[in-house]
């Protein structure tokens, strides 16, 4: 567990900073040794885990076949096995990967709707899997619902499908990356506890929980997690056809989460609308024109439909 809070405090996170914080929580109550019995687990969880499992089976199933309904629920990890290995609902970037790439080349699917519901988690991983999107933009619709949450690293996914919509009550954003600290060295004088590093390499054991940053450890980590920034802001300015500028101002929140119509106004989602409405957008079959048209009447005809059709 020591070895697990360690690389959960080594680690760049894209996230709302309300679940880095719980998750940390229930780190740190495990690393002091104390645990749940097995009533209370069932008590704090209750049916959560079933009520997810039964949500995924049901957003796969709501695509009738045609339309690949993909879920992005929950806490962003990188690898397969981290996913697997533990309680709370965890989504792989890896996995979602092979999903849409199976997807995207399966004759039969028309369509593809990511929903999404993510605080963001682990930047590992992120920015392949939005790369990967956006790279197949033009093969087939991929559409990302906000249902309700696309935050942190969830939104820099979400922004790289064709188009974003959020349900009304949803939200995006919380653009931005960081790690964290924590000096333990007064907690540990008080507890007896007084621990030497032995090593080799000049900084192999730097940012060690055991005293205060120094100037240049901060510098490092500051310099990490300016590069993910970059790379998150970047990614959504070419996913939203906007400016860097435009990315980091106040208009996509600056680090804060923007409610569904607000964000809309402001470029960081094409539109409102529920899940269901978008699957059922995509399970239409497509519009023709009225045949003995002139091509161009009808075409215009079918814009004039298109403009009229409630959204």
């Amino acid at each position: 567990m020591l070895r697990l809070l360690a690389e959960f405090y080594s680690t760049p996170w894209a996230i709302e900073p309300g679940i880095y914080g719980q998750m940390e929580m229930i780190l740190e109550r495990w690393a002091t040794g104390i645990k749940l019995s097995g009533d209370q687990i069932q008590a704090a969880v209750g049916s959560a885990p079933q009520a997810a499992a039964a949500r995924r089976d049901q957003a796969a199933r709501s695509g009738d076949g045609a339309v690949a309904v993909i879920p992005v629920y929950g806490v962003l990890t990188h690898r397969a096995h981290s996913a697997m290995s533990v309680s709370t609902t965890l989504t792989s970037t890896e996995v979602l990967a092979s999903t849409i790439r199976a997807a995207a080349i399966n004759p039969d699917i028309k369509s593809i709707v990511l929903d999404v519901d993510s605080p963001g988690g682990s930047v590992f991983g992120v920015q392949e899997l939005g790369d990967l999107i956006h790279s197949l933009r033009g093969t087939k619709p991929i559409i990302a619902v906000a249902n309700a949450q696309a935050a942190s690293g969830a939104y820099w996914i979400a922004s790289q499908a064709d188009e974003l919509v959020i349900t009304p009550s949803g939200a995006v954003g919380s653009i931005g990356a960081f790690m964290k600290h924590t000096d333990a060295s007064e907690k540990n004088a008080k507890d007896g506890v007084k621990n030497t590093y032995v090593y080799a390499g000049k900084y192999k054991v730097e940012g060690n929980p055991d005293g205060p940053l120094d100037p240049e450890s901060q510098a490092y980590l500051q310099g990490m997690v300016d590069n993910f920034y970059t790379a998150f802001v970047k990614a959504v300015a070419k996913g939203r056809g906007v400016s860097v500028d435009t990315v980091r101002g106040p208009d996509f929140g600056e680090g804060r989460m923007v409610l569904a119509r607000q964000a809309v106004a402001q470029g960081m989602a094409n539109r409102v609308a529920t899940l269901d409405q978008v699957i059922a957008e995509q399970q239409r079959p497509p519009r023709k024109p009225a045949a003995g048209l002139h091509a161009s009447t009808a075409a215009a005809q079918l814009a004039l439909l298109q403009a009229q059709t409630p959204r």
